[in-house]
C-alpha cells in the first residue's frame, strides 16, 4: 500500500508528464504549419486572382510559361524533410513526390488541353534539376522563349521522357524565365498587342542554389526577391508569378519560401499533398495583372 507521499509523488509525476507531452505536441505542430497548410492556397496580397478575370476568355496576347522542378526528389525517396537522398532502409525516409510525373505532367497537360485553340496564347516551358534550367521552346536547345501549341505538346511531351535527378535550382530557373521575357520580340508592343506574362512556378524542395547556410538550412530570400524584381521591371504591371509547392511531407523552409516568391510576383500560392492529390486546377493557381483583364469575346 503506497503512503499519501507515494500518492502525492506519483501524481505530480503524472501531471508533469503531461505538460512536457502537451508541451512537445505543440511544438510538433508549431514546426509542422510554420507555412500555408497542406490543400489551401493563399491569393496575392494585392489585386484579385484569376478567379475574377477567366484566363479563357483574354482576348489580348497572353504568354504562359511553366517551370518545373526535375530534382531527384521527385523520382527516389529521401530523408532530411525530401532534401537529402535516403541511402538505407533503416532511415526516416519519405517517399517520391512525384514519380511517374502524374502531379506534374497530368495538372500542365488538362490545363493546354482546355486552352490550346486559343490563337492569341504562346507558351514556354522549362525545367530544372542539378544547377542549370532547360528550355523545350524553341526546341532544340535554344534561347528560352514563347511558342504556338504544337510546340507546347512537344514540350509536354519531351517533359514526360525528362530524367529527374539531382538538386533544386530557383535561381538558374528564374533567370531562364527572365531571359525569355527580356528577349520576347512582342515584349514593347503597344496597345491592344501589349502581352501579359503569367508564371507557374512548380517545386517540391527549397532553393538549393540561394542558401545562406545548410545546417540549419536558411534561404537567402534577397537573392530569390531580387531575381523576381528583375522579370517583373521588365513589362511593369503586365507579369504575374503564381507557385506550387508538392510533395509527400510539408517542408516549411520549401513551402515558405514558394509563398514568399509568389507574393512578390503578385501571384498565388497552392501548398499540395502529392499523396492524396493527382492534380490540380491551373486555371485557380494563374493570377491576371490588376487592370489588365480584357475578356470580351474573340
Amino acid at each position: 500500500m503506497k503512503t499519501q507521499s507515494e500518492v502525492w509523488m506519483a501524481l505530480i509525476f503524472f501531471a508533469l508528464t503531461a505538460m512536457i507531452v502537451q508541451f512537445e505536441i505543440g511544438c510538433a505542430d508549431q514546426v509542422a504549419f510554420t507555412a500555408v497548410p497542406r490543400g489551401t492556397a493563399s491569393a496575392p496580397s494585392s489585386g484579385p486572382s484569376s478567379g475574377g478575370c477567366q484566363i479563357q476568355n483574354l482576348t489580348r496576347p497572353v504568354k504562359i510559361m511553366f517551370a518545373v522542378d526535375t530534382s531527384g526528389s521527385n523520382v527516389s525517396s529521401t530523408m532530411d524533410e525530401g532534401t537529402i537522398a535516403c541511402l538505407s532502409p533503416f532511415q526516416n525516409c519519405f517517399p517520391a513526390t512525384d514519380p511517374q510525373k502524374v502531379f506534374r505532367g497530368g495538372s500542365i497537360s488538362n490545363f493546354f488541353s482546355a486552352l490550346q485553340g486559343k490563337t492569341n496564347f504562346s507558351w514556354g516551358f522549362e525545367t530544372f534539376s542539378g544547377t542549370s534550367a532547360q528550355s523545350y521552346i524553341p526546341a532544340g536547345g535554344q534561347a528560352p522563349g514563347f511558342g504556338d501549341a504544337p510546340a507546347m505538346q512537344a514540350a509536354i511531351n519531351q517533359f514526360a521522357d525528362e530524367t529527374d535527378a539531382d538538386a533544386t535550382p530557383y535561381l538558374a530557373a528564374l533567370n531562364n524565365i527572365q531571359t525569355a521575357v527580356a528577349q520576347d520580340p512582342d515584349l514593347n508592343s503597344e496597345g491592344v498587342a501589349t502581352p501579359l506574362y503569367l508564371i507557374v512556378f512548380m517545386s517540391d524542395g527549397f532553393p538549393t542554389d540561394a542558401l545562406s547556410s545548410e545546417n540549419p538550412v536558411t534561404v537567402n530570400m534577397s537573392a530569390i526577391q531580387n531575381a523576381i524584381s528583375g522579370i517583373s521591371a521588365l513589362a511593369p504591371g503586365r507579369v504575374t508569378l503564381s507557385t506550387i509547392y508538392y510533395g509527400t511531407i510539408n517542408d516549411p523552409t520549401a513551402a515558405s519560401t514558394l509563398q514568399s516568391m509568389a507574393t512578390a510576383g503578385n501571384g498565388q500560392f497552392v501548398n499540395v499533398d502529392t499523396s492524396s492529390t493527382s492534380s490540380i486546377t491551373i486555371d485557380d493557381v494563374i493570377s491576371v495583372p490588376v487592370g489588365q483583364c480584357n475578356e470580351q469575346g474573340e
